[in-house]
């Protein structure tokens, strides 16, 4: 089954489109179904009261079949009806047809019902530990038929993503004020430094806001960089200072490279103190309350048409305690 969802998820359109007429034969599946039918209970009788069907209907409906089919695909063989040899490559393929057909069947029931299917996620930052890391990558064991899809994105671009429908849900790190849309608070990470291994502060293991009155803050354009430019600046507010902050264009990870490479410093978060990035250190980082601290949310449309997301939003709200509005996520297309 598993591949077949995938199959339907991905959207494929077909190469060549069928004329259902052009591959009409006269065979109901009715006459199929029968037919297997007898080549399991060896008689005409037992697959009637199997089928809840009169013998003398069994009995002609397998005729009929063998007419369509010009050639007969039982014989009697020691009080028990068995395929002749064309009968036996007969139904040993249309018994995988009818499997192939009822695994589909069930397959688009399990996506309609969310039972099976595909999630796209979008998020912005470094996966490579900790609470995202997990929903991205790791499958709800409730529900192992729903795959997430993870699609990277800069901050800026989570929501009309939202919108345009090419993902189902946004991982936002800070509060989504701007958001017109469904939210709930997830996880906390904590907020701590990257800085050259060189640095003078480097030796330190805790630092505070007014170690770092001189610095020059490197941020990334794909990290809400608007929001991080207001923290450096409430944070330096009652210092008298304005912090100098420098914009790029480039991942988290290459902000790193450049702090390796002494063009100043950078705020991470604490999953990424688990990588080791050659040349730099990371500190953990405290303000006049102690340690600082960015919540993660999720945000959603209330008409989303995956009926999928309503079961990942009923696990995000059991690991999380989030309120999630769960009756009001999604909304099936007709």
């Amino acid at each position: 089954m598993l591949h077949i969802i995938r199959e339907i998820e991905a959207d494929g359109k077909a190469e060549v489109l069928l004329d259902p007429v052009s591959v009409r034969t006269g065979i109901e599946r009715v006459h199929l179904e029968i037919a297997l039918a007898v080549e399991l209970h060896g008689s005409f009788g037992k697959a009637a009261r199997a089928l809840n069907m009169l013998p003398k209907t069994v009995n002609k409906r397998v005729r009929d079949l063998e007419f369509q089919l010009g050639c007969a695909i039982f014989e009697r063989h020691k009080r028990r009806l068995v395929p002749t040899r064309s009968g036996r490559v007969f139904l040993r393929r249309i018994s995988q047809l009818l499997q192939d057909f009822h695994t589909l069947v069930e397959a688009v029931r399990r996506i309609a019902d969310g039972k099976a299917g595909q999630i796209a996620i979008g998020y912005h930052g470094s996966v490579a530990h900790g609470d995202l890391h997990h929903l991205l990558f790791e499958p709800d064991p409730l529900h192992p038929d729903i795959h997430h899809l993870p699609i990277e994105l800069s901050h800026d671009r989570l929501f009309e993503s939202l919108a345009s429908g090419r993902i189902d849900l946004a991982i936002v790190r800070g509060n989504p004020a701007d958001f017109h849309g469904l939210n709930a608070p997830l996880w906390n990470e904590r907020i701590i430094l990257c800085l050259p291994e060189t640095h003078p502060l480097a030796d330190r293991s805790l630092l505070q806001w007014p170690d770092l009155a001189g610095e020059t803050f490197l941020v990334s354009g794909y990290d809400p960089s608007d929001a991080i430019r207001q923290l450096l600046e409430d944070r330096f507010a009652p210092l008298e200072v304005s912090p100098r902050i420098v914009v790029h264009d480039i991942g988290t990870s290459a902000v790193i490279q450049m702090v390796r490479a002494g063009h100043g410093v950078c705020l991470c978060l604490e999953p990424m103190m688990v990588d080791h990035y050659a040349g730099t250190v990371f500190r953990e980082l405290s303000g006049a309350t102690g340690p600082e601290y960015v919540t993660s949310f999720a945000c959603w449309h209330a008409d989303s048409p995956n009926p999928a997301l309503k079961r990942l939003l009923v696990r995000l709200r059991r690991q999380y305690g989030a309120k999630v509005n769960i009756d009001l996520c999604v909304t099936k297309t007709p």
